[in-house]
């Protein structure tokens, strides 16, 4: 792998909801292969009623699989300057590389909902949401990581109205077995 691309990923998906998902997928598959079966064409419209009906089944099931099943990655080629926010599916992968803007700083944050989010921040006020935690550790660590990849800055803004910057050299001493 090269040297400077960095990836984040969201984690693996528990098993409760990948068995969800292929069953979601498993029934969509079965109505699909019953839409062909026994194919009739006729302007009646019941018939076409039942068509249509099938075929919204058939896409409810197929966005259950794939909102069970749906993992998102970024990533970052630091030597050409480029990103990729890519959505997959099992094999199945959406996204495209784009310029990478120039990057200011890694913030973490303690949103409404008492969660800790990552932002990858540029063009002084645009952000990539990178991840959300429960445990404020556990973000702080991640976004060392992130900002140490990088180079640039990480902010704590896990306090209301008081953001500061963290000494990295610190935290490399704190997080040593991230590195």
């Amino acid at each position: 792998m090269e040297k400077n691309l960095v990836i984040i990923s969201t984690k693996d998906k528990p098993i409760w909801q990948i068995v969800l998902a292929a069953i979601f997928f498993t029934i969509a598959i079965f109505l699909i292969g019953l839409s062909f079966y026994n194919i009739q064409f006729s302007l009646d419209e019941s018939l076409i009623k039942k068509r249509i009906s099938l075929l919204e089944l058939i896409a409810v099931f197929t966005l259950g699989g794939i909102s069970f099943s749906v993992k998102n990655s970024m990533f970052f080629d630091l030597e050409k300057k480029k990103f990729k926010d890519q959505f997959s599916v099992g094999p199945f992968k959406i996204g495209k590389w784009q310029d990478l803007p120039p990057l200011n700083y890694v913030s973490v944050f303690s949103n409404t909902r008492g969660f800790f989010e990552i932002n990858l921040w540029y063009n002084r006020n645009k952000h990539f949401n990178i991840y959300t935690y429960y445990d404020k550790e556990e973000a702080l660590e991640t976004g060392y990581y992130i900002a140490n990849q990088l180079h640039i800055k990480l902010l704590d803004a896990t306090k209301r109205n008081n953001y500061t910057y963290l000494d990295m050299n610190k935290l490399k001493e704190k997080y040593k077995n991230r590195d």
